[in-house]
């Protein structure tokens, strides 16, 4: 899979990305995050634009020639996305550019992420709000080390499995 990312003016995002759609053919995204808010003892879910002004491209072959048009700022990297980057732009396809919950794995007092798409990235909690049932999640994109605040669901207890190195953090309220 081809992948690529632009960085455009925030408000114009979600317009360059469907123009790119509609002019070029090339799936776009506009990444966004669904975050847990406890509103009256109610839990209700809230889409806000995550990674604002960045838009993920996935074309069938490789672009040769970058493009510009209003709201385009630039494009990252010298070309196609590679390691860490390249890991986050699958995961975002195989979420149509809608992070959710994400998977983890309790064991002992520390919890690991363990999402299989999740997986390259190196995706690793530091915080976990157990009232509100979400968790901060830290990862590196673009040379940036970032956190999103997620919701989460527990899949495994204690006893099944260690995490992986460096991928967990202590419980914490």
């Amino acid at each position: 899979m081809h992948a690529y990312c632009l960085f455009c003016e925030t408000q114009k995002c979600a317009f360059v990305a469907q123009m790119i759609e509609r002019r070029y053919g090339i799936r776009s995204i506009s990444p966004v995050v669904i975050q847990r808010k406890w509103v009256r003892g109610a839990c209700l879910e809230e889409h806000h634009s995550w990674l604002p002004g960045y838009i993920f491209l996935y074309p069938d072959e490789p672009i040769e020639k970058r493009f510009y048009m209003l709201g385009i700022r630039r494009w990252l990297g010298r070309g196609e996305l590679q390691g860490q980057d390249l890991a986050f732009a699958h995961m975002l396809r195989e979420r149509d550019g809608v992070m959710g919950t994400i998977r983890l794995a309790e064991v002992g007092d520390r919890c690991a992420v363990d999402d299989s798409l999740w997986r390259d990235m190196e995706g690793r909690v530091v915080k976990i709000d157990r009232g509100r049932k979400r968790c901060c999640v830290e990862f590196t994109f673009d040379s940036v080390t970032r956190t999103v605040w997620l919701g989460y669901e527990l899949v495994r207890p204690a006893e099944q499995q260690e995490p992986q190195e460096g991928r967990s953090a202590p419980h914490k309220s």
